[in-house]
């Protein structure tokens, strides 16, 4: 660079037109340090290197004291799984490891000879263990610190009950939030680290419950606008991971942007944000965004038929509201399911699935729509969604209720949920819901889409014993098995391991874990009737297995609170109302209570 002339590989330099791209400031907190762990233990594997564990799996990197002789060369390899052989795991994430070879996430150092801590810039990891190659010396604990990594977002709310396991499980999905929440929401820190729609659809509700994620979610959903396709299909992931400079999204990505469940959280999480948040300018921003998803199914299932009901009866002019085609995750990954139910997918799509989502985004949009005065578009869609209900009892509904679909759990979970039944079939599909769950030992059968209604379906329907069953349930499948198998996150599918023992999928995905929105809002009882928490319920599950429970919740109005403990057979509940708002507050005793702001206390004798 000092020669008189530039070297020839230099080419001038050319002043580009204006682009006419908008630079838009950000609407998001940094990613940044948000904790300090110290290592737990190390471990000497077999072949000689050495593991350090952080006892709590996570996303960010590894600060390090390191000294050696000059040009020694260090690798740190990350990894949530140490293997039974006891070597650290970098296998266990992709399904098929003989086809698609890993690749295991690493940092490498060159010595400078002189003692120095050493961490990586530009980079997170997601990892609980930290193998340590090419040293010479044995490291001591205080030598090393995991620094966690997320978005800085305010928590605004607390859930305490009297079951240590459940107060686990909680703080298991907020590591888990905390991990994908890394400056855009992804399912997991280790593997694509991507922004699947799905997996944000069914957590944004439990999200606003552990932080302040309007912001957060909003610019999310202002990302999914600008890459919706303009027929409406919206790209599984968001960010798509692609641009017009990269030669545009992929086919396959293409391909599943049709994905109901996915695509339909560009309806889904507005419709959150207005209901936690009072959030209005998310409506009107997102609007034009969730009518071009709706409009779009509403062509899909009128223009095309699939493979699935190829055999079914016809269903006449019916026909014409039900979604038969194009590729549908499904329900994904329910206990028992894995890679092979992809290609299912792409065979025979879910009917039964994907229309159920269509009746809802409808009528959410007429909600939205005549929120937002549109009432021309809110009577459209509202008709919409009464003709594809129809549609969908006509073609998935039989003896009344007790049959639905594939006569899977979650067919019944969506039908309850969704109001796509007709409230003299509500019963029987309860029943039978019970009674699968019965039949399966008292386990749950749901995947990723239908998961996080469960416990609130059985509740809010009269079975709130079979909620907590279900909750409490400490074999597989279930919630309360990861704890008992020392988990620290929220694993991608139910069983975790198989049953050799070795690692499956990521161990760090909240989706399942999307139930501890319903620990505030079931257990303690503490719900939002009127947007943004204005005027909330407070009708606490006093449930047997637990003494007492409270959660918190710091609203735009100021903090909220519900309490309960049983003491001597007495139950106390202590209730904070913030100021500005009401609260309808329904006791065990049959009473019910209608209150302003201020702070309640109530007593009834516990049946």
């Amino acid at each position: 660079m000092t020669a008189p002339e530039p070297p020839a590989r230099f080419t001038p330099v050319y002043i580009l037109p204006p682009s006419s791209r908008k630079l838009v400031a950000e609407e998001v907190n940094r990613v940044r340090e948000v904790e300090r762990l110290p290592a737990k233990r190390i471990l000497s594997s077999p072949s000689g290197k050495q593991i350090i564990d952080f006892g709590q799996n996570l996303a960010g990197y590894v600060n390090i004291k390191l000294a050696g002789t000059k040009g020694t060369k260090i690798r740190l390899t990350h990894s949530e799984v140490v293997g039974q052989d006891g070597e650290l795991d970098t296998n266990y994430l992709v399904p098929l490891p003989w086809l698609l070879k890993p690749k295991a996430e690493y940092d490498e150092v060159l010595l400078s000879g002189e003692l120095c801590w050493f961490h990586p810039w530009f980079t997170i990891h997601g990892f609980r263990y930290v193998e340590i190659d090419g040293l010479d010396y044995k490291l001591e604990l205080d030598d090393m610190q995991a620094i966690a990594l997320s978005s800085d977002l305010s928590p605004v709310g607390t859930f305490e009950c009297s079951d240590s396991r459940l107060n686990h499980l909680y703080r298991n999905v907020f590591w888990s939030m905390r991990s994908n929440f890394t400056d855009t929401p992804t399912d997991c820190p280790t593997r694509e680290r991507s922004g699947w729609t799905g997996d944000i659809q069914v957590f944004s509700a439990t999200a606003t419950k552990y932080v302040d994620s309007q912001a957060y979610l909003r610019r999310y959903l202002r990302n999914l606008a600008l890459e919706q396709f303009p027929d409406g299909r919206v790209p599984p992931v968001i960010p798509s991971e692609s641009s017009d400079f990269s030669g545009g999204i992929s086919r396959f990505f293409s391909y599943v942007s049709n994905s109901t469940g996915w695509g339909d959280a560009s309806v889904f999480i507005p419709w959150t944000l207005y209901r936690y948040y009072g959030d209005r300018i998310v409506l009107e921003r997102q609007y034009e965004s969730c009518r071009r998803w709706v409009d779009h199914l509403e062509h899909e299932a009128r223009n095309n038929r699939g493979r699935s009901r190829w055999f079914a009866r016809d269903l006449g002019d019916l026909e014409n509201y039900i979604i038969d085609s194009g590729f549908h995750w499904g329900e994904w990954l329910r206990p028992g399911e894995g890679i092979t139910s992809i290609f299912w997918s792409a065979l025979i799509p879910k009917a039964v699935v994907a229309t159920a989502y269509f009746a809802q985004s409808s009528y959410l949009l007429s909600e939205i729509a005549t929120i937002l005065g549109d009432e021309q578009n809110a009577s459209r869609y509202a008709k919409l969604s009464e003709k594809v209900r129809t549609a969908w009892r006509a073609a998935f509904v039989q003896d009344d209720g007790c049959r639905i679909g594939e006569d899977k759990q979650d067919d019944y979970v969506r039908a309850l949920a969704f109001n796509l039944i007709t409230a003299d079939q509500r019963q029987a599909a309860l029943n039978r819901l019970v009674e699968l769950i019965e039949q399966n030992d008292n386990h749950l059968g749901t995947g990723f889409l239908s998961t996080g209604m469960l416990t609130h379906v059985l509740a809010e329907n009269g079975r709130p014993d079979i909620a907590i069953t279900l909750l409490l349930q400490d074999t597989q499948p279930s919630w309360l098995s990861q704890i008992e198998r020392g988990a620290t996150t929220i694993w991608e599918t139910w069983e975790g391991y198989d049953k050799h023992g070795k690692a499956l999928a990521s161990q760090n995905h909240y989706s399942l874990g999307a139930v501890t929105g319903w620990f505030q809002e079931g257990i303690a009882g503490l719900v939002p009737i009127a947007p943004g928490y204005r005027r909330f319920r407070v009708a606490p599950l006093v449930a047997s297995g637990l003494t007492h429970a409270t959660a918190t919740i710091e609203t735009s109005f100021g903090y909220a609170k519900a309490a309960w403990h049983v003491t001597d057979g007495v139950v106390k509940l202590e209730v904070i109302v913030p100021s500005g708002t009401s609260a309808d507050i329904y006791l065990g005793n049959g009473c019910n209570e209608q209150v302003g702001s201020g702070t309640y206390h109530f007593e009834w004798k516990h049946q």
